[in-house]
């Protein structure tokens, strides 16, 4: 990317340094220092919290050498980003341009064309050319009709998983992104996959059992005979979905194969070949007729792991919807996929609905016993899919937080099935992710209490959901989660960056880190010990704290 001159030897000089730096503390403490000083200005504030977050996230797991490079993207981004920043910020306050700032920070590039380009990820490409205009299709009105119906059920089977307002702090507290089902996205963007992609696949079949029949019909009833041909409708999209399914997960086991799986391998076979007959009478030879002999030659086995076209295709499908959810700011997990589309279009709506209200009354109502609760979703394994299962104990624990399902609950229900971890991230795919996420997230949110300056009855609620997690969690499962919500603690000097009170904050984070290495913590005294820290920071507590709860 082109930058300006003396915008070009600031990068050379801040990464420059890069490689002067000891390790990840002192990486974390001089990127503190670099973002506190290039993003000071009001309007640089969102900003900032972005490029903290995204680069607090990036160091988790990653080895010394991709850590550096991660902040060289990270450095280069601010200052490229910086000026366009600046100036939507100015203009969303309706400020005038001020004539005296510089070139660049106007967002004017005056690039020296003996610079070298840089690569900067994120650059939106050109929009494709217009395509011609399709002619009309023949069955269009029948398949408005198959598409509207479809996506009043996809809404009505989604608008069960919707959320009350969250409190916060919460043990169930999201920093990054909601659970896929409760974000209103998640509606547009199947509904669209569905539409575009799912039914738009199944026209021939839908053509000849369905569309045929119901342009028929057009002009004598207003559903078009929609209803007689329901059962035809959804034979065939759970038939597509299936056939889907079942291609992703061969896709899948196949990439999923050894590095040496995919070489190509040699097997010796005999092949028939025809020679002619060599015949000698006295010397002299001669050749009449043909004999066949069998000839062992090599030949070039099939690699294990070279997709077919359908898997090909099923990959490319799923990709789409990925890249759709992604455009719209929405991260989908693996098992969101054709799989779990055909289960949530094959189970009984009404059953489902009712499980879902009836679960949820529970949950709410404190006086529910634990061991009442704890059979009733168990129970559902045997009802319903394994994804709905897991949507259904994600409800309950985000939906009716200080209920009687709590994360002790949650945790219960995923190792129900299987204590491997293999195995249960594969038959409980969407509770081990949020089991796995808890602790950043919770270290997410004690951050941001302390961002806000928030009273101390606030801080003990954030810190009690935190140390439950921790001790709950087993270390051997879950050590690299629990070492993300350690590196959200390190990294306080980037987050609090120009702080006043970032040496008292950052001193918060390394105790932090101390108490969470002890190999179970005293929910009481480790609480107490960080409110003493805290306690000179916090704003006072109010005169009706309200109800938090864990």
């Amino acid at each position: 990317m082109d930058l300006p001159a003396d915008q070009h030897l600031l990068y050379q000089d801040l990464t420059g340094k890069l490689d002067r730096l000891g390790g990840q503390d002192q990486l974390i403490a001089y990127m503190g220092q670099v973002l506190a000083t290039l993003l000071r200005r009001q309007g640089d504030l969102e900003f900032r919290g972005a490029v903290q977050d995204a680069f607090i996230s990036g160091l988790i797991g990653r080895p010394w050498l991709e850590q550096v490079a991660l902040a060289r993207e990270v450095i280069l981004v601010v200052i490229a980003k910086r000026p366009e920043i600046a100036l939507a910020w100015q203009s969303q306050q309706g400020l005038p341009d001020n004539p005296h700032r510089r070139a660049a920070d106007r967002g004017e590039m005056v690039a020296d064309p003996e610079l070298p380009d840089l690569d900067l990820i994120g650059v939106t490409p050109p929009p494709p050319p217009p395509s011609r205009p399709k002619p009309p299709y023949a069955f269009a009105a029948a398949e408005e009709k198959v598409t509207e119906h479809v996506t009043e059920t996809l809404a009505r089977r989604l608008g069960l998983f919707r959320l009350p307002s969250a409190q916060f702090p919460s043990i169930a507290y999201v920093h990054e992104q909601d659970f896929f089902l409760f974000s209103p996205i998640f509606l547009r963007i199947a509904g669209e996959f569905m539409a575009e992609t799912i039914i738009f696949g199944c026209r021939d079949a839908l053509e000849r059992r369905v569309y045929r029949s119901m342009s028929l019909a057009t002009t004598t009833r207003p559903d078009m005979g929609l209803s007689e041909k329901m059962a035809d409708v959804w034979g065939i999209l759970n038939e597509r979905l299936s056939k889907l399914a079942a291609r992703l997960n061969g896709a899948r086991g196949k990439l999923a194969l050894p590095g040496d799986a995919g070489q190509p391998k040699y097997q010796e076979v005999e092949v028939p070949v025809d020679r002619p007959r060599v015949f000698r009478v006295l010397g002299v030879g001669f050749r009449m007729g043909t004999r066949t002999e069998l000839k062992r030659v090599k030949v070039k086995v099939r690699s294990a792991k070279e997709l077919d076209a359908d898997e090909i295709e099923a990959l490319n499908l799923i990709s789409l919807l990925r890249d759709k959810a992604a455009e719209a700011g929405l991260d989908l997990p693996q098992a969101c996929d054709f799989e779990f589309f055909a289960a949530l279009f094959m189970v009984d709506g009404r059953r489902l609905a009712q499980t879902v209200k009836e679960l949820m009354g529970l949950a709410e109502h404190k006086e529910t016993s634990r061991q009442y609760l704890m059979e009733r979703v168990q129970a559902i394994d045997e009802t319903f899919a394994n994804t709905l299962s897991d949507a259904i104990a994600l409800l309950l624990f985000h939906g009716a937080v200080g209920g009687p399902y709590g994360f002790a609950e949650l945790y219960e229900t995923a190792i129900a099935t299987a204590r491997d971890s293999t195995v249960r991230a594969a038959q409980r795919p969407f509770l081990t992710a949020e089991l796995a996420r808890r602790p950043r997230e919770l270290a997410f949110q004690l951050r941001e209490v302390m961002r806000k300056r928030l009273d101390e009855i606030r801080a003990a609620t954030a810190l009690k959901a935190l140390f439950t997690v921790w001790n709950i969690l087993p270390r051997a499962s879950f050590g690299t989660d629990l070492e993300a919500a350690l590196t959200v603690f390190r990294a306080f000097p980037i987050a609090f960056a120009g702080d006043a009170d970032e040496a008292a904050l950052s001193a918060i984070g390394q105790h932090l880190c101390g108490l969470l290495a002890a190999e179970k913590v005293d929910v009481e005294m480790a609480s107490a010990a960080v409110l003493r820290l805290y306690k000179p920071l916090a704003q006072p507590a109010p005169m009706t704290p309200g109800a938090f709860v864990v």
